[in-house]
Order: C-alpha cells, then sequence, then structure tokens
C-alpha cells in the first residue's frame, strides 16, 4: 500500500513539476476566449500543470496546424479540432496519437456514441469532442406564427414557402460569397432521402454522383430554387451579411448553423426561433452537427500530461462549464445542457437523432470540396441538374481518383 502512494506521489510530482507548460493550440473567436480561460484555470488549480493557450483565427489556424503536427520547439501538445474527415486526413499520416486506453479506461463509448463515429477509424480512437453545435432552420417566430407556424414535413414546409411568395416574402434566404453555405442545403436532403451510411460514402468519394440514389435530392433542391424560393442575390452576401434582410422580415428561413446564435441583436432574440430540416420520408433522422475535439500530437514530448488534460475534459461537468460560454452542446450525453433557448431546441433534436454528420466541408477532403461548393453555388442559380450532376463527378473523378469499377458517364 505504502509503495503503491508513493508510486503516485511521484507521477503527482512529475506531471506538476514541468519546467514548460503544456501547450494548447485553439480555434476560436474573441468572445470564447474566456470560455476557455475559466476551464483551464480550474484545471491548473487540480493539476498543477500550466496550459500555455495558442489562440488563431480560423484561416490562420488552418494554415499553421499542420506544420504544428509536423513538431517543432514550440509546437502544441494537444490541439483543437475538427471531427471526421479534417480529423482523419492527420491520423492517417500518423500525427495524431490514438487515446484508446482513455477511451476504455473512462468508459465513454456509451456517453459519446453519437460521436463516435466522428473521431474513430480502423478500430483506433483519435480524439475526444468536446463541444458540438446544431444546424437547423432560423424564423421569426412573429412572422412564421403568423403564416401557419413552424412545419414538420416536406410538403407542408414547400407549400408554407408558396404562401410566404405570395405575401411578398421571399421564403429562404441565404448568402454565398463564400460559397459553403450552399452545401447545406445538399447535406441535408441527402441526410433526409438517403441515410448517413451513404452520405458519408459520397463524401469520401465511394459514389458517382450519377447514381440514382441522389435523383431525389437534385429534384427537390432544384424545385425549390425553381419556384424562386430563395434569395436571386444570394452571391452578394457572407453567410453573416443576409441577417440584417431577415431581421427586416424580407426573408424568412435561414438554415445555419447555432454560431449564427452570437449574432442575434438583444432585442430580437426572444423572437427567434428554431426548427429541425423538414422530414421528407418516415425514416430515422441524422442530423448535421459539427464536433470540436481534442487531438494529442504524436510528436509531443508530454504525452502523460497531454493525457491528463484530455482525461480532465471529458468529465462531464468540465464539458458543460465549456459549452454553456461557447453557446454549444456538450459533448458528453452526461452532461447538463445549457437553459439557452436555441441550444436546449438544439440538444432535443440531437437528442432524438440516430447519428450526425459533421458538415459537408469537414466530411469531405479540401480538393474536392472546393470544387462542389462552387457548383451548389451555381445551382443555386441555374437549377441545372444536368450540370451539376456533371461538374461534380469531374470534380470526384479528379479529387479522389475513384477505381475503374466505379460508374464515372452518365446513364
Amino acid at each position: 500500500m505504502l509503495l503503491k502512494w508513493l508510486v503516485l506521489l511521484v507521477i503527482s510530482l512529475s506531471l506538476s513539476c514541468v519546467a514548460e507548460p503544456l501547450r494548447v493550440s485553439l480555434l476560436l473567436t474573441p468572445k470564447q476566449r474566456d470560455s476557455f480561460h475559466h476551464v483551464f484555470e480550474a484545471f491548473t488549480q487540480e493539476t498543477g500543470i500550466h496550459i500555455q493557450s495558442i489562440i488563431r483565427n480560423d484561416e490562420d489556424y488552418k494554415i499553421e496546424i499542420e506544420d504544428w503536427l509536423q513538431g517543432g520547439e514550440h509546437s502544441p501538445d494537444v490541439l483543437h479540432w475538427q471531427a471526421s474527415e479534417r480529423l482523419f486526413q492527420f491520423s492517417r499520416q500518423g500525427l495524431v496519437r490514438p487515446i484508446n486506453h482513455i477511451w476504455d479506461e473512462l468508459k465513454l463509448s456509451q456517453s459519446f456514441a453519437r460521436l463516435q463515429s466522428g473521431v474513430s477509424e480502423n478500430g483506433q480512437v483519435y480524439a475526444l469532442p468536446f463541444a458540438y453545435y446544431h444546424w437547423g432552420i432560423f424564423y421569426r417566430k412573429s412572422l412564421i406564427e403568423k403564416h401557419g407556424g413552424p412545419q414538420r414535413f416536406w410538403e407542408d414546409f414547400v407549400r408554407q414557402c408558396e404562401k410566404l411568395k405570395q405575401a411578398g416574402i421571399t421564403p429562404i434566404g441565404i448568402g454565398t460569397k463564400n460559397y459553403w453555405p450552399a452545401a447545406a442545403w445538399f447535406d441535408h436532403l441527402n441526410l433526409r432521402i438517403n441515410d448517413l451510411s451513404f452520405h458519408q460514402q459520397v463524401l469520401r468519394g465511394e459514389v458517382s454522383f450519377y447514381d440514382p440514389r441522389l435523383s431525389q435530392v437534385y429534384e427537390q433542391w432544384a424545385s425549390l430554387i425553381k419556384q424562386g424560393f430563395f434569395n436571386a442575390d444570394h452571391h452578394d452576401y457572407a453567410w453573416d451579411e443576409i441577417l440584417p434582410i431577415f431581421y427586416r422580415e424580407r426573408v424568412a428561413f435561414l438554415l445555419l448553423g447555432n454560431f449564427v446564435a452570437t449574432k442575434w441583436p438583444a432585442k430580437l432574440e426572444d423572437d427567434i426561433g428554431f426548427m429541425p430540416f423538414p422530414v421528407l420520408y418516415d425514416l430515422p433522422t441524422y442530423e448535421v452537427a459539427p464536433t470540436d475535439v481534442f487531438m494529442i500530437a504524436q510528436r509531443t514530448k508530454k504525452v502523460a500530461q497531454a493525457e491528463v488534460f484530455v482525461k480532465f475534459m471529458a468529465r462531464p461537468e468540465v464539458q458543460a462549464q465549456l459549452a454553456e460560454g461557447l453557446g454549444y452542446i456538450p459533448a458528453s450525453t452526461l452532461s447538463e445542457v445549457s437553459g439557452n433557448s436555441l441550444v436546449v431546441e438544439g440538444a432535443s433534436m440531437l437528442k432524438e437523432s440516430i447519428a450526425v454528420s459533421q458538415y459537408f466541408d469537414r466530411d469531405t477532403i479540401p480538393a474536392f470540396e472546393r470544387v462542389a461548393v462552387k457548383a451548389f453555388t451555381q445551382f443555386l442559380e441555374d437549377a441545372d441538374i444536368a450540370r451539376l450532376k456533371r461538374d461534380l463527378e469531374q470534380a470526384r473523378q479528379f479529387a479522389f481518383k475513384p477505381s475503374s469499377s466505379l460508374k464515372t458517364t452518365a446513364p
């Protein structure tokens, strides 16, 4: 017993007396900094391990992360990143340390079951999810209540869009200056018409875009476009530049992630509603919920300290505290969800889903995504299904170089 106590004491001292702090990189906005700061302070007080935060904005982070993972004197030991393909592009190169032993030790499979597919591949777990946020349709309550209230089913939603247009209101607002928002419509329609497994196969380049299972996706989307349900000047706006038009009730619906909630004017917050993307068929639902994770760099020299950090961040109460500050949903199902109404509604929706997708640009490779989002944006202009299929299939062949066994030409 004494020997065991001495061993634990030595381990504790070795962790707390590290000459250099544990370096943790963070991808965040200025408003999110305090949330991490408070959690990191609590970690240091408990463990004696000091944390040096390396903070970057989205664009700079994506430029630096690959160099960081290659190692170097000042590279982070633990990195904030994103689940699914964006994680796996590094784990496949051997740049991320597997954490299966932590996963098993803490019995995380159950509390992270909905998100495990986004952090594990070929039997290895490569990251810890700590928060995620939901996608869906936002609307002004006062406006939509005058026009029948939020609709659960696709046919009812389409009829409501028809009535809104007749009333002089553009049903769906979108800003595509940066292209990526258009992909949300492909994601949601494919998840409603098919399922997550098929959707992931598509985004991994394993399915031809001439596959008949995608026909309904194109046709349903094209129908909305041809009926003039989207704002025609979408290419003039970035995703958040469309918001003032939404506030003035010139557009009724926005398909966005809950990150948009940080933009709501205080005087309108109580009048913003949320609903899941409408259901097309009586099928199990899959939702879009990008997940933030912490991964340990393979080349870190502070493995023990990094693992203590990951275990701390896996605690339900820690995840709850961090997610509340970020305005997100804690990744652990054992965590309490913030009392914010939009977060509560999003958490309820995700609880009813079978599993989640990460969003188009996180679930596929950059070489394909860059071309595909432009093709989707063009589709909002022309609703030309033949052109969209051709552009996406050519991009797939170039980016993924599929085997000859796949059908790559139009039927």
